[in-house]
């Protein structure tokens, strides 16, 4: 998996937000609810990009948002902004469907890192989807996963 290295200023994104373990709920029922609603947010930065955010609760709990950049928050009922901070980043490409987005994330954290010599920093992973992601479960599906790093 090819990687490069990019340093990004901090930024917002405003969406729908799923909290790990939370009862008959999931990230792709997030995106199923989120995915209808993300005309309703305004001041998009990138009106074809949209943002999967992985962050931990103040109690450890996995957060996950889907949501878009904005370039200045107003909040549609229902929705919440996170910052993602000002951050160096590890970018790897994923290749493949949604549900392998995982195997990815365990793969880079299991050994590409440290092959590279690249270190992990606890912070917010995300991915990022572009016109290069064909839908969910399409194997040509293709999803830049941002890890930071020191």
């Amino acid at each position: 998996m090819k990687h490069r290295i990019i340093e990004l200023p901090a930024f917002s994104v405003v969406g729908m937000e799923y909290i790990g373990g939370a009862a008959n709920d999931s990230v792709r029922q997030l995106w199923q609810r989120f995915l209808p609603r993300a005309a309703e947010i305004a001041r998009r930065v990138d009106a074809e990009v949209l943002y999967g955010i992985c962050a931990r609760t103040e109690q450890g709990a996995f957060r996950y948002v889907a949501g878009a950049e904005v370039s200045s928050a107003e909040i549609p009922p229902g929705m919440l902004e996170i910052r993602v901070p000002a951050q160096k980043y590890a970018v790897f490409r994923h290749r493949g469907t949604v549900e392998q987005i995982a195997d990815s994330f365990q793969a880079i954290y299991a050994g590409l890192l440290a092959q590279r010599g690249l270190e992990p920093k606890n912070g917010i992973d995300f991915e990022r989807y572009d016109a290069r992601f064909l839908g969910p479960d399409d194997p040509a599906s293709e999803v830049d996963l941002y890890i930071p790093i020191y």
